[in-house]
């Protein structure tokens, strides 16, 4: 059986930088995380989008409904100022840890 994985932390770090890249709604974010991301992570829907309330609420994100002749009115969220930097620090953040595993990496021996 393969192991999953939670997106966990840095599911905001993810969802930061695709609206950095466009606009989108939660559906379409959820869709491209799902592509984007290992299949051995999961994605809870639920998550995603209560993160996207908390981060507009944070004044990282806003939001406006998209509403198209067909379907249901969608909210579409784009990037704050705010929301830039904190992109920002999750950059940094990562490009951290990023060096540090690649540490271990160099350093790995299989264990005796």
């Amino acid at each position: 059986m393969a192991k999953s994985y939670q997106t966990g932390k840095h599911l905001e770090a993810f969802i930061l930088l695709l609206i950095s890249q466009h606009q989108l709604h939660g559906g379409a974010i959820i869709a491209e995380l799902k592509s984007l991301l290992p299949a051995s992570w999961t994605i809870d829907d639920g998550h995603v989008y209560r993160l996207l309330r908390q981060l507009e609420k944070d004044g990282a994100l806003t939001s406006t409904w998209l509403v198209e002749q067909e379907g249901a009115p969608v909210r579409v969220y784009t990037l704050t100022a705010a929301g830039k930097e904190r992109l920002r620090g999750w950059r940094d953040d990562i490009q951290l840890r990023v060096e540090s595993l690649q540490r271990f990496l160099d350093l790995w021996r299989e264990p005796k």
